[in-house]
């Protein structure tokens, strides 16, 4: 239940963190809203149709959007559950802070280079200043919370008295 709980936990601030970047940053240089920046996230299930689909729409990117931190999240746990020296390095707060990091970053280019190429949203060109601001967020608002809260080693299980 303690992992189920971490993970719970980790996509949540994962997909706050990042939902709310990308929402501040849209609303400073574009002036759109909140639905606007969902939809966007539905349009890699939708395509363009996304944007005129209202809330309805929107909350699809939500969910959608909170699915993809799952994945990321769960990915980490599977590598750190099957790597005893990855469980190692980020038990140390130096260890855990560059693999969160280091692990932000490879989010970001995956999903910019491999998943956003493969649905119906536009990849971003890393001519533009939004894909250097995503490689330089993801650090923060992926990496870290996924590894900061899923570093720590689970609690041993009291074994059951042979009897």
């Amino acid at each position: 239940m303690e992992t189920a709980r971490r993970l719970a936990v980790a996509t949540l601030l994962v997909a706050s963190g990042d939902i709310a970047w990308a929402m501040l940053w849209v609303a400073l240089t574009r002036g759109a809203g909140p639905k606007r920046v969902l939809q966007s996230v539905a349009s890699g299930l939708l395509g363009p149709a996304a944007f005129t689909g209202g809330w309805g729409t929107a909350m699809l990117g939500l969910a959608l959007h909170v699915c993809i931190a799952l994945g990321w999240t769960s990915l980490f746990a599977l590598v750190r559950q099957r790597s005893s020296r990855l469980r190692t390095v980020v038990t140390r707060p130096r260890g855990a802070l560059v693999v969160g990091l280091v692990y932000g970053a490879v989010v970001w280019l995956l999903m910019d280079g491999v998943v956003l190429p493969l649905s119906r949203a536009r990849a971003s060109s890393p001519a533009s200043l939004w894909f250097w601001l995503q490689l330089l967020m993801h650090p923060i608002v992926v990496g870290l919370p996924i590894v900061l809260v899923l570093a720590r080693p689970e609690p041993s299980r009291p074994r059951a008295a042979e009897g």
